[in-house]
């Protein structure tokens, strides 16, 4: 039997934040030669829950859209950018308190599932972030010095809750396609 399917729980910031990260992932790639980010086009979000991998994706939706429904937006700060030791760059995401809130009663509802896997970046180890470079190690330095002026600091929204699916690989390359997009409050 094939192995179940993988999936990643974010939630995808719109207009402007969107237009923003496709910038600067396109600037970067550009300019540094940094394109992982660039080809996995996933649009600009922040990570809600890591991999998992189950066959049965009607439980976490029916968990999900119970959940989504009785949750009003709130709102996100992005602006400023931060790194992972130099393998990853990414642009701040601050979470309001109620934004907060509703991520740590995400994590206890998904918590309910005894099957579901969790890292160490997951729950409350999570770090909320929009990647605009991955792998850029070899170019970290002068990546860093080069953002500075490209900083700019946006009012976003935690409005939904998407479950990506992985589809496949490219060159290596996971490939994601959204599975289904749950709007809080809905």
């Amino acid at each position: 039997m094939s192995d179940p399917p993988r999936y990643i729980i974010p939630c995808f910031l719109g207009s402007p934040v969107q237009e923003y990260q496709r910038e600067l992932v396109d600037l970067i790639a550009g300019r540094f030669g940094l394109i992982v980010t660039q080809r996995q086009a996933i649009p600009a979000h922040f990570t809600l829950k890591y991999h998992f991998a189950t066959r049965d994706i009607g439980e976490v939706e029916r968990l999900i859209g119970d959940f989504a429904r009785g949750r009003a937006p709130s709102p996100v700060e992005v602006g400023g950018f931060g790194h992972f030791l130099e393998d990853v760059v990414f642009v701040e995401v601050r979470l309001s308190e109620a934004a907060r809130r509703t991520v740590d009663a995400l994590v206890a509802t998904l918590r309910s599932l005894s099957w579901m896997s969790w890292d160490r970046h997951d729950a409350e180890s999570l770090h909320p972030h929009m990647t605009i470079a991955e792998q850029c190690r070899p170019r970290f330095r002068e990546l860093w010095e080069f953002l500075p002026p490209h900083e700019r600091r946006f009012t976003g929204a935690f409005d939904n809750i998407t479950i990506l699916r992985k589809a496949g690989e490219t060159d290596g390359m996971d490939r994601w396609v959204v599975h289904r997009t749950f709007k809080l409050g809905d």
